[in-house]
């Protein structure tokens, strides 16, 4: 089925950033780690005005990989949600206009969904948290930008932006841009530095504008 997608502008979730694919050690320390990064996401028109709606008629979405074991999604009523199967896209919807975007249902999305995602989470019968003091590289498809062809053959410019305290690299550098074609798809990896302390914030900011 075609997502109802809600407004861009002013969307906020809160994202995690963890671990999944494969990791360097650093320093030992018994402080095991939770990172959540809070995704601020903003559409912008051609003439430098936010207008969300515009931009969420014709841009699709921005996805993270929740594939990994460690990875959990917190709904916005609290509940914990370890199977990302079931949150939007699920295996019956489709991201683009005409239904040809192949994406892994692994996927969540950070526009149509109302979710935390959580990287080092423990949960009393599960124990996923992270290593401190160690770099953590998720693979390309870590983050995927999908754009939605309505017919008009419209090209998005999309920068991904992360305060670098933890986040530190998104598709090979930070900030991220790039135009997405119409009907196309785009996948990114990402670079994780955990630190010392047990939990940390930061932001990642998302910004869409007409290209």
């Amino acid at each position: 089925m075609k997502m109802n997608r809600r407004s861009v502008l002013g969307l906020i979730g809160t994202i995690g950033i963890g671990t999944g694919a494969a990791f360097g050690s650093g320093a030992f320390s018994t402080v095991e780690a939770t990172r959540e990064v809070e995704v601020n996401v903003v559409g912008v028109d051609d003439d430098g005005n936010e207008d969300g709606s515009e931009i969420a008629d014709n841009f699709t979405d921005v996805l993270v990989d929740a594939s990994s074991d460690e990875v959990a999604l917190r709904s916005s009523d609290g509940t914990l949600v370890t199977d990302p199967t079931t949150l939007f896209p699920t295996a019956s919807d489709t991201l683009d206009a005409n239904g040809s975007a192949d994406i892994d249902e692994n996927y969540v999305s950070l526009i149509a969904n109302d979710v935390t995602v959580v990287f080092g989470y423990e949960d009393g019968s599960t124990d996923e948290r992270l290593m401190p003091n160690s770099t953590y590289t998720y693979p390309t498809g870590f983050f995927t930008l999908v754009n939605n062809d309505d017919g008009s053959g419209q090209a998005f410019s999309v920068e991904l932006e992360s305060g670098g305290t933890f986040l530190t690299e998104i598709g090979g550098s930070n900030p991220y841009s790039e135009d997405v074609a119409a009907d196309a798809t785009s996948e990114l990896s990402a670079k994780l530095e955990t630190g010392d302390t047990g939990t940390e914030s930061e932001t990642l900011t998302i910004t869409i504008n007409e290209a």
